[in-house]
């Protein structure tokens, strides 16, 4: 499961936060796509690519690993135990037969399940089925059937067999019954990964919406499948199964393994059977159904397919294309090759997250909907992040499943893990090691989220998709990579998969692969990273005592030690000296660590933590301008680079720090040439000139728009409006929005014409530019663009962000403008069938409420005062005219908002 950031232009977040708080949030995410999602940096090791670099690694850590700890037993409070689901019956196999209802929003199905007693005999079992009318429920015995009694209290159903059986023996149920989801009650709860909980969802059922078909789709994790068919929903549970769906001619249907017929009916439907092996926990299940376009690929001779809205069938493969890469790459950094018949990837409207890895058919969001020109402006390939961690699901997660949610470590860590896998592999150590320090500073941003990573007592099993099982669990896989060695983790997670393949496991089960490839008695590091809260908090300073020709380094562990261990570490401290490297390997142990080091002179830099161990911390280390200046000049890792700019961003009035910061404007990640563009402000021709060409030339659009932002923010010179028109033809959408918005700087009027002109472009991303212009510069004219744009908008993204500029335009809009606006971003919020434009419509109707009600008090004193003083005539009646409309705009906006 990937939770979906919402990717957001800045202009957007700046009137997002005007409309306040209450927008969504990350993995995460995805997803809530302001996703900026990245901030700027973090450290990473190198995918080692041959056996002499891989064994000099691995030397380097055996030497560290000679003053490793003994063995201690992780601590596990027993009060509010989150017990792995008891195995009273085994699932092993559901076949199902399901049609729809569109209008009313029914699944009528016929399950047959055949089960087995797991150890102990029974006579009784327990379903989980949510929401349902059960018509049947019977015992089968080759063709006949027999009833059985059963109660059932709209959540489970508690079944008496016919006689008590044991584990030899199996038994088969047929359940006729009906699936009502949107009946289900509190289905809208949820976790920062997943928003709605009835399992199954209808989008556009009656056609009515323009904007997008109409669709089935399932979200089968946590416990959700049981709401559209009877099953025991835990993640111990495996099972073959079997699907025949029955649907309309023109749909095409998706579901997990192979479509082994596809029969049509005399009323105008068609039977699609797929059929699914080997076995997968119930929560992998799916189904959809939509007119999608299915795009053909392959890896190996396996089928790989994209199902697509038919807008974007000529644009999947440049969202999808690098899926048969992906797999050959997993496959082969795990010696263990893709492990289903085939892998579908879907994109569905609406969709509750961001996307879900059911075996064989994994389900995206509709914000995965890219045009080429879009995809230009994805240089971190965030959509490349949520396909490979999907994708590496299938090993983790799908193959070998988390035996409780206490464990989904096992699932989650690793698929975010993935992301770091890929981009190192595909974009190159900066992109990978950015990622990586993202990754943990979101977790580090989120406070209130401390627990250990096997978390045996969460309140809900929601509560366990938050950012240490995601953000916090990768780190703690990249660190353990560089504890044991390359060579070594990729064998020990060989060997997790070999020995557990399509079975459910815990966390010791990997600490035992790492353990028996290593040799080496790794509970140290599970029991103070996976069975314990929080992270190091660590001072280093350092000193050269030039008369005893030593260099003393300190790192002292300032955490809260009631709450969070003292942490232990091997760690390589590298002194920087005329032009050499010279490591030293350390353990950090002890609340107060001290190292002495003798050297011949003053180094040049200090680095103690040389090959990146601690991804997971906070460090605070002061450096001079020199030593900042020698770290960015000499050190290779981009989080090496970063920390060296982002202190040097600090001290901008220092010659050699500024020198530094214009030479980072020559980076050779985009990243860090941005960084540089925001930070340096000053007006300097030499600076302009530079600007001005990375405004043209830059090979990222990212880049190309920073400096057109710098340019127009800082200089006025007339002639920076050719750079600007040309940006307007640029071939990325962000660059183009800049430029207009750098335009409207110079003349307001020129820059609402451009708008004009683009008001009939079919691109989205544009639009939005478009409305934001309007947003700033726009009057009543503009409002048949913004009422129209409603229906040129599709998905959640695009739907968040016409509300939040929609609400703001009216803001500045006469009365009757506003009327026509508020009953659209009203309907959008009542009939929205997803969480957050719903939330960002009642947050803006809330806003205009505001207004207006202000306005009421003013006009209300304005009267008064008026009366007061004997005054009346043609004033007091236009008074009270605009009270009269204020009044009714307010009665209208809380007809939607009660």
């Amino acid at each position: 499961m990937k939770n979906k950031s919402i990717k957001t232009p800045l202009f957007i977040i700046i009137l997002l936060t005007t409309l306040g708080s209450c927008g969504p949030s990350k993995k995460t995410t995805a997803a809530t796509n302001t996703q900026n999602r990245k901030s700027d940096s973090l450290m990473a090791i190198r995918l080692m690519d041959s056996l002499n670099v891989m064994a000099k690694a691995d030397s380097i850590t055996n030497k560290i690993s000679t003053m490793l700890p003994g063995d201690t037993s992780p601590k596990i409070a027993f009060e509010n135990y989150r017990a792995e689901a008891t195995l009273i019956n085994q699932l092993i196999h559901t076949e199902l037969h399901v049609s729809f209802d569109y209008g009313k929003q029914y699944l009528y199905g016929k399950a047959t399940l055949t089960l087995k007693p797991y150890f102990y005999p029974t006579d009784t079992l327990t379903l989980d089925a949510k929401g349902m009318d059960i018509h049947e429920i019977s015992l089968v015995k080759g063709k006949e059937k027999k009833a059985l009694k059963y109660t059932y209290d709209s959540l489970q159903l508690h079944i008496i067999l016919d006689k008590i059986y044991t584990n030899k023996e199996q038994y088969t149920l047929y359940i006729d019954y009906t699936s009502m989801p949107n009946k289900l009650k509190n289905e809208q709860g949820g976790s920062a990964a997943i928003t709605s909980h009835k399992g199954l969802f209808f989008i556009n059922p009656d056609g009515k919406d323009k904007t997008k078909p109409r669709q089935i789709w399932t979200q089968g994790e946590t416990e959700d499948n049981s709401c559209w068919f009877p099953t025991i929903d835990k993640p111990n549970q495996r099972m073959t199964e079997e699907i025949y769906m029955t649907v309309e001619k023109t749909e095409k249907t998706l579901s997990n393994g192979e479509m082994v017929s596809s029969l049509e009916n005399k009323d105008n439907t068609r039977t699609d059977h797929w059929v699914m092996k080997p076995g997968i926990p119930p929560y992998l299940v799916m189904m959809a159904v939509g007119p999608f376009s299915i795009i053909k690929d392959k890896w190996r001779g396996k089928e790989v397919n994209y199902y697509v809205d038919a807008k974007y069938a000529p644009y999947a493969k440049d969202i999808f294309g690098k899926t048969p890469q992906m797999i050959e790459f997993f496959s082969n950094i795990l010696k263990f090759p893709y492990p289903w018949n085939k892998y579908d990837q879907v994109v569905v409207h609406d969709y509750v997250s961001g996307a879900m890895e059911n075996t064989t058919a994994t389900l995206h969001g509709d914000f995965l909907n890219k045009t080429r020109r879009e995809l230009i402006d994805d240089p971190l390939s965030t959509s490349e992040d949520i396909i490979s961690h999907e994708l590496f699901h299938h090993w983790f997660g799908d193959m070998v499943t988390c035996e409780s949610w206490s464990n989904i470590t096992l699932n989650e860590s690793f698929a975010d893990y993935s992301e770091f896998l890929w981009r190192q592999h595909a974009w190159g150590e900066d992109c990978a090691e950015q990622y990586m320090y993202q990754s943990i500073e979101e977790y580090l941003s989120r406070q209130a989220v401390q627990h250990d990573l096997v978390d045996f007592t969460y309140n809900d099993k929601e509560d366990v998709f938050d950012a240490v099982s995601y953000n916090k669990g990768g780190g703690i896989l990249h660190m353990l990579r560089n504890v044991v060695g390359d060579t070594a983790f990729f064998k020990a997670l060989n060997v997790y998969l070999v020995t557990n393949q399509y079975t459910a496991a815990e966390v010791p089960q990997l600490r035992l692969a790492f353990q028996k490839v290593t040799g080496r008695d790794l509970n140290w590091f599970f029991n103070e990273w996976y069975y314990n809260k929080g992270y190091p908090e660590i001072t280093i300073n350092h000193l050269y005592d030039a008369n005893a020709h030593k260099e003393t380094l300190t790192i002292d562990q300032t955490q809260d030690l009631t709450k969070n261990p003292v942490f232990y570490m091997p760690l390589q401290i590298d002194v920087y000296s005329n032009g050499k490297k010279e490591s030293h390997a350390v353990i950090m142990d002890k609340t107060k660590n001290k190292y002495v080091f003798d050297v011949a002179s003053a180094p040049d830099l200090v680095v103690a933590d040389g090959q990146k161990m601690m991804y997971v911390c906070v460090k605070t280390e002061k450096m001079s301008i020199a030593e900042r200046e020698y770290q960015y000049a000499h050190l290779p890792l981009y989080m090496d680079r970063y920390e060296a700019l982002k202190d040097l961003s600090n001290h901008l009035d220092d010659a050699g720090a500024k020198a530094t910061m214009i030479s980072a404007l020559h980076d050779r990640f985009w990243m860090l040439r941005r960084f540089a563009i925001e930070k340096l402000t000053d007006s300097t021709s030499e600076l302009k000139n530079i600007l001005m060409d990375l405004a043209a030339h830059d090979s990222s659009s990212n880049v190309r728009a920073a400096a057109i932002s710098a340019l127009s923010s800082t200089y006025s010179d007339g002639k920076l409006v050719s750079i600007y028109k040309n940006a307007i033809y640029d071939s990325s959408y962000k660059v183009e929005s800049e430029a207009l918005e750098a335009i409207a700087k110079v003349s307001k009027q020129e820059a609402m014409t451009y708008a004009k002109k683009l008001e009939n472009t079919d691109e989205q991303e544009m639009l939005i530019g478009v409305a934001a212009i309007y947003v700033q510069y726009g009057n009543d004219s503009c409002n048949n663009f913004f009422v129209k744009l409603q229906d040129r908008l599709s998905g959640m993204i695009g739907q968040v962000e016409y509300v939040a500029l929609y609400g703001k335009f009216l803001q500045q809009c006469s009365d009757s403008s506003v009327s026509r606006g508020v009953p659209i971003i009203g309907n959008m919020m009542k009939n929205g069938d997803n969480r957050y434009v719903k939330l960002y419509g009642k947050n803006t109707l809330g806003n205009l409420l505001s207004m207006y009600q202000d306005r009421e008090n003013d006009l209300t004193g304005q009267i008064k005062d008026m009366k007061a003083k004997n005054g009346g005539g043609q004033a007091l009646n236009d008074l009270q005219k605009r009270l009269d409309s204020t009044t009714n705009i307010e009665k209208l906006i809380n007809s939607y908002l009660e």
